[in-house]
Formats: structure tokens, C-alpha cells, sequence
């Protein structure tokens, strides 16, 4: 059972948690308007980020806090690793990705820092921009939306093994996933980690339809298996707004 209920409300400077134990709500004023929030799988973090740059990491023990702050970056996404110890964040119209790194167990709140930098891995796709990034409940795979690309790459959802590391790059790429409907990008997309065999990935494309690909691991390769795809067709101009 979950602990805490966190809520932002677009355009505020302020955030809510629900003890879910207590039916009590904590407000939480950072003072500036929120993008959106990432707890992590464990629950002893949560990550804000900020629509002026800044972002910060609240442990849940005491709710301290450690705050980030970048005049040039702007984080677009997030996704923790499944023990809770890392969090990579894709940042607006960049090819790098930011790793955070928690040196100590919760309640700690000793971060480092490091940028990836993933032109090897944009240069695949033929683009220069991540847009968006998720992580699998196993930590082996990557799914990585990209802005921009030639025809052929253009909205392709790209799959990277990260089992053994997190290097990303082309000897890490196991391959694409393109959307149904005419020239489909992916809006949104979010893995189930309850999925035994593999990686069970849903993307909402901008083509208006919602697909669910089973990813079956097979020793060291990924497998498609197309005949389990589930393709549902659902009103995606709504979600625009967030791509």
C-alpha cells in the first residue's frame, strides 16, 4: 500500500502530499510554478521539477530537501532506477541526459551529478534532441522519444539495454518502434513493471491511437511479439499540449 498522494496543480508554485495513513495534506510552496513530480520506485524520494530550471529531491523520512538549480537547463522528464538510487532526467531541446545519483541510503540526500552525453545515441536516430525518457521496473531497458529526425526516423520510439550499464549508445540501441496512423509521434508512454517476462510497454501516439507492446527478454535480445500488440484508438489531441 502506498504511503503518500503527491499533487501539483498546473501554473502554482506549490505542491500537496496526502498521508495516506492520516488523511492529512502537507503543502509544500517552492516558489515557482510546477512541471511536474517523480517519486521513486521505493518511495523514500520525490523529485520537483520547475518550470524556471530549478528542481529538488525530497526525502520522505523528514522531508528535507535538495534543491538543483540551472539557468540552462530545463527538465522535460524523469525516470528512477528500480532500487530508488538513480534518476535520469532529459532536459529541454538537449542531447545530454542528467544522471543523479544517490551515494548513501534514504534518508540521505548526497547527490551527484553527472551528464551523459548521448550524441552517439541521438545520432542514431538522426536527431540532436531527447524529448522525453522511461525507464523499465527491471532497469534493463530504456525507451527514448527524440524531437526532430529525417523522414525515416522521424517519431520513432527507440529501445536501449541498459542491463549492464548506462552508457547509451549505438552498441546499446536494440531498435525502433514506429506508431500506427500517418506520421505518429509518441505523446506519452510508461512501462508496466509488474510484467514477469519482460517490459510491457504502453505509448499514446499522436495519431490518436494507444498501443501496449509486450518486450520479451530472450537471453541477451528483445522480442517484439507483435501478435500481443493491443492497439486502442482514443482522442489524443487533448495530450498535444503536453508533447
Amino acid at each position: 500500500m502506498y504511503k503518500y498522494l503527491a499533487s501539483a496543480i498546473s501554473g502554482r508554485g506549490s505542491f500537496k502530499v496526502l498521508d495516506v495513513s492520516q488523511g492529512a495534506w502537507t503543502i509544500f510552496k517552492v516558489f515557482a510554478i510546477i512541471s511536474f513530480l517523480k517519486w521513486s520506485p521505493t518511495g523514500d524520494y520525490l523529485f520537483a521539477a520547475m518550470c524556471d530550471g530549478t528542481f529538488s529531491f525530497y526525502e520522505t523520512n523528514t522531508w528535507q530537501v535538495r534543491k538543483w538549480s540551472s539557468t540552462t537547463l530545463f527538465a522535460t522528464g524523469a525516470s528512477w532506477s528500480p532500487d530508488g538510487r538513480v534518476v535520469l532526467v532529459s532536459f529541454l531541446g538537449s542531447s545530454k541526459i542528467g544522471s543523479f545519483h544517490f551515494s548513501s541510503k534514504p534518508p540521505s540526500l548526497d547527490v551527484h551529478f553527472e551528464q551523459i552525453n548521448a550524441l552517439e545515441m541521438v545520432s542514431s536516430t538522426r536527431s540532436h534532441i531527447i524529448d522525453k525518457i522511461e525507464w523499465d521496473g527491471s532497469g534493463e531497458r530504456l525507451a527514448v522519444s527524440f524531437e526532430g529526425g529525417d523522414d525515416i526516423y522521424h517519431g520513432l520510439l527507440a529501445i536501449y539495454d541498459t542491463s549492464h550499464n548506462f552508457l547509451l549508445n549505438s552498441t546499446s540501441l536494440i531498435g525502433f518502434i514506429r506508431g500506427p496512423g500517418k506520421y505518429p509521434k509518441p505523446i506519452s508512454f510508461a512501462f508496466d513493471n509488474k510484467f514477469k517476462q519482460g517490459s510491457l510497454l504502453s505509448v499514446l501516439w499522436s495519431s490518436g491511437f494507444c498501443c501496449t507492446y509486450p518486450l520479451i527478454f530472450s537471453s541477451n535480445r528483445i522480442l517484439l511479439d507483435r501478435k500481443e500488440v493491443v492497439t486502442v484508438k482514443v482522442d489524443a489531441s487533448k495530450y498535444n499540449k503536453y508533447a
